[in-house]
């Protein structure tokens, strides 16, 4: 990491700046170097950054798969605004709550924030998680959504046929996906039930950020309420 130290990209999650940002496995210039954040991951926390109210008004928050880089920087936040934080996965190995996220034992409401990001591509039935998504998301609180897609299609692509390991990383980017998401994303949101927001990094960040912070155009994140 020492040898790449530098000004050229900084992390917005850690705050450490780098010549350039490490390699992933499918890609170059993605990774920081020092808390592995990805570009969704910096993309979501200069929303959090632009938006401070989101944090700062929230009472409980859900964080689903929560990822390393953004749990702990997470976790400082809700000490500091006194948020109640709680992490949910399938898997119960290190997270609070054991959540199928397609039927949640959860109270209407339960939470005014919701953390979601790259998960519904691995869940079958996607229409039921969304539905749920917003029914656990109270009244006048935000539900933060994040797919892997292909923004130039118009409509999400899903055979359920394709179940071999290479053919679902030809058709879907990963063998554990179950669809490649489009710009339908928004509607499949708006269908559940939710308002919906779409944040495009480069309009809503500005061209410096985008390249200082190394993100993707094609990293929309969607801020869905509760009408």
């Amino acid at each position: 990491m020492l040898r790449h130290r530098g000004d050229a990209v900084r992390c917005p999650i850690c705050g450490h700046g780098f010549d350039a940002f490490a390699p992933a496995w499918n890609r170059g210039d993605a990774l920081c170097w020092r808390c592995g954040a990805h570009e969704r991951h910096r993309a979501l926390w200069l929303l959090l950054q632009a938006r401070p109210a989101m944090l700062a008004q929230a009472r409980a928050l859900l964080h689903f798969a929560p990822e390393y880089c953004l749990r702990g920087a997470l976790e400082r936040a809700a000490r500091r605004e006194g948020f109640r934080y709680d992490t949910a996965d399938l898997d119960p190995a290190g997270v609070d709550l054991q959540l199928d996220i397609t039927r949640m034992p959860l109270a209407d409401g339960a939470y005014d924030a919701v953390l979601c990001s790259h998960v519904l591509e691995h869940v079958a039935d996607d229409a039921a998680a969304m539905r749920e998504l917003r029914r656990v998301t109270a009244p006048g609180g935000w539900c933060v959504v994040m797919v892997p897609a292909d923004v130039t299609r118009a409509t999400t692509y899903e055979d359920a046929s394709i179940v071999a390991p290479a053919a679902r990383r030809e058709a879907f980017l990963q063998d554990d996906h179950v669809r490649l998401y489009g710009r339908d994303v928004e509607d499949r949101l708006r269908a559940a039930g939710f308002t919906v927001e779409v944040v495009r990094p480069r309009e809503a960040f500005g061209e410096d950020a985008l390249r200082r912070a190394g993100l993707l155009e094609g990293d929309w994140i969607y801020v869905c309420g509760t009408p």
